[in-house]
């Protein structure tokens, strides 16, 4: 009896480590922004934000000459990268931090559109110390 405990245990223990990489794997490197995260580094006002599902979390946002994501549990802000070209009015294509560089592929085919925002779908590429990782998703761009 006590085996067939043993295995269950095991079996169980199997289950969720492979749900908790899936999970890992399905947002890659970068992990939920909040909007104190956000007002922290400066960031209020007209730009962009990525999500990888509708109403999901925020794994990237960009304001001006800001970025901000998080990494590892921290909160990393990242700037324009040399090469970076204009976006979305305010926002840009690429940015960089120590260790990470962020570039966003927008495809500029409008998915919805408000008063104030437009959604589009955009691929992240995410650099994160020589180890590159492509997440699907929806940029929303506005005030």
């Amino acid at each position: 009896m006590r085996l067939k405990t043993l295995l269950m245990t095991m079996a169980c223990l199997a289950t969720t480590a492979t749900s908790s990489a899936a999970a890992v794997k399905r947002n890659g490197p970068l992990q939920a922004t909040t909007m104190r995260d956000w007002r922290a580094a400066g960031m209020d006002g007209t730009g962009c934000y990525w999500s990888a599902r509708r109403n999901g979390p925020v794994l990237f946002a960009a304001n001006g000459r800001t970025g901000i994501t998080r990494v590892a549990g921290r909160v990393v802000v990242l700037e324009p990268a040399a090469e970076a070209r204009e976006l979305f009015p305010f926002t840009h294509d690429a940015w960089q931090a120590p260790g990470l560089r962020i570039r966003v592929l927008d495809t500029a085919v409008v998915r919805a559109m408000g008063d104030e925002t437009v959604t589009t779908d955009a691929t992240l590429v995410v650099d994160l110390q020589g180890r590159i990782t492509r997440m699907k998703g929806s940029m929303i761009c506005g005030s």
